[in-house]
């Protein structure tokens, strides 16, 4: 059997109905064990839990970080996200070659809605910022905004009460949304300036006014995700693809689908207490590997709807605006096997960047580099990553695990390359068996995967909780039965990546 495009090879389709049984049984018992651990609780007075909706007739986990985003995102930003696009498509319509009037108009409003929701300071706050970076441009060199945008993200990092000093009238959920926006406000900021270098070095200054009207797009402002400024449309030279009816509805079918998933969230909080599992994580990983690997899947899968609800919404409305060319919302984590496909996918945004600013240019463009100039581009991209997310100690585990992770990765595909390889392995195992070999060696990683997101989601206890689990609680039996779940996630994945691809071609 030989292998077809992108070194996929097929299996029998039973086998495969075999490894999806084992994965969605797997996936189901450790739900239910979970559903019946919350069932016990759902009428007691654990602190965690708030009455939830009546005709349920069970009390609701909370999770302050969800609370915050809807709320904002429902009630604060979205008036001012219409006025945004409404006024936009008129720009459009009446004014579409000149883009000075639509950069304004980008400004105005933004500035607009921060001083509303948050105060005049912040947006001086904010257009300080940019025009910081504005001034590095007359430098004309990477080093200098590198050097200051680290020593900026230090500063956050270690001051993330600085909204709340800058203004004591401020509370810690208004300082938090702050704080968010700042972090994705320097990114902007980083992408247009290395994106303009090339300009400044002709002696060319970018527009200012562009540059502001870049990093103060309302849709992106507050939540991300990062768009790379190469990633902008010029409607000076671009017109609008589709008509005015197509795009709206495009926007009220994304709209209705993402709000579904939002429903979907607090409706499961009802019945599975994340966030209160979470503060009582020591407790509760006595309930057994069962119940414990089905919180860690429900973990996964709330964080996951999460970001695509606060995502998927910015990103309908940017496509509706057609000013960016914005990424795609992540892809489902419980279908993702390979530490890389995981960057790749999540957060798309996110990963172009790293790409475009940092592992590129720390190297050569061209793939054939040393395994030593490849290896340092991803701990550069990691080091950024650990910084930016805010210098803690479960943001370091986490960035460390998946830096080996990929490190492990990358070893093994020049491997794979190798005359050994060729001679010992590939010629000795049909193309089916070097499929199962590569997923059964695949699965510890995986499993190490889905363990380091728990440090980043949960926190320290979460993480050293599934570490303790595993490798000290845990009977052999149990581990074997784990890596059979997760070697049959991996067979999944594989073909569910190939039908995605052949359905794309």
């Amino acid at each position: 059997m030989k292998k077809e495009g992108n070194q996929y090879v097929p299996l029998h389709h039973f086998e495969i109905f075999c490894y999806t049984v084992i994965w969605a049984s797997g996936i189901l018992y450790a739900a239910y064990n979970l559903l019946d651990v919350s069932s016990s609780l759902k009428n007691s007075e654990v602190p965690d839990l708030v009455p939830g909706w009546s005709w349920l007739g069970r009390r609701k986990d909370t999770c302050p970080e969800w609370r915050i985003w809807t709320t904002f995102l429902i009630y604060s930003l979205g008036p001012w996200v219409i006025l945004h696009s409404s006024i936009l498509l008129i720009i459009q319509h009446y004014f579409s070659k000149i883009s000075t009037i639509r950069d304004i108009w980008f400004i105005t409003v933004t500035s607009l809605c921060t001083a509303y929701n948050f105060g005049l300071l912040s947006v001086l706050i904010f257009f300080g910022l940019t025009l910081i970076y504005y001034c590095l441009l007359l430098f004309g060199n990477q080093i200098s905004i590198w050097i200051t945008s680290i020593l900026l993200l230090g500063v956050w990092s270690y001051n993330d009460s600085l909204f709340t000093i800058i203004d004591p009238s401020s509370d810690g959920e208004t300082a938090y949304l702050l704080l968010l926006t700042l972090y994705w406000h320097q990114l902007r900021c980083i992408s247009f300036s290395l994106g303009s270098l090339d300009k400044t070095k002709s002696k060319i200054l970018p527009n200012c006014l562009h540059f502001l009207a870049y990093t103060f797009y309302l849709p992106c402002f507050f939540f991300g995700p990062i768009i790379i400024y190469k990633k902008i449309n010029d409607t000076t030279t671009n017109t609008t693809t589709k008509s005015l009816c197509q795009r709206l509805s495009k926007l009220i079918i994304n709209l209705i689908r993402y709000f579904f998933w939002m429903f979907f969230v607090e409706f499961i909080l009802h019945f599975v207490y994340i966030n209160m599992f979470l503060q009582n994580i020591k407790v509760f990983k006595h309930f057994g590997i069962s119940a414990l690997g089905g919180f860690g899947f429900g973990m996964g899968q709330f964080f996951f709807i999460k970001y695509t609800f606060i995502y998927g919404t910015v990103i309908t409305i940017a496509k509706f605006d057609e000013y960016f060319d914005p990424p795609k919302p992540p892809k489902c984590i419980s279908r993702i096997y390979l530490y890389s496909d995981m960057w790749r996918s999540f957060d798309r945004g996110l990963y172009n960047f790293l790409k475009e600013y940092i592992y590129r240019p720390s190297g050569y463009d061209s793939e054939n580099v040393s395994l030593g100039t490849k290896l340092t581009r991803s701990f550069m991209c990691f080091a950024f990553i650990f910084i930016w997310h805010g210098l803690s100690w479960e943001v370091f585990l986490w960035t460390l695990f998946n830096f080996i992770g990929i490190t492990l990765e990358t070893l093994a595909r020049v491997f794979g390359k190798t005359p050994y390889y060729l001679h010992y392995v590939k010629c000795n195992l049909s193309d089916p068996n070097e499929r199962r070999f590569l997923a059964f060696i695949t699965s510890p990683l995986t499993m190490l995967s889905a363990i380091s997101n728990f440090f980043f989601f949960g926190g320290i206890d979460a993480g050293l909780s599934f570490f303790e689990a595993i490798f000290l609680l845990n009977t052999w039996i149990e581990n074997i039965i784990i890596i059979i779940i997760f070697y049959s996630m991996c067979q999944v994945s594989i073909e569910f990546n190939h039908y995605k691809k052949s359905k794309q071609q």
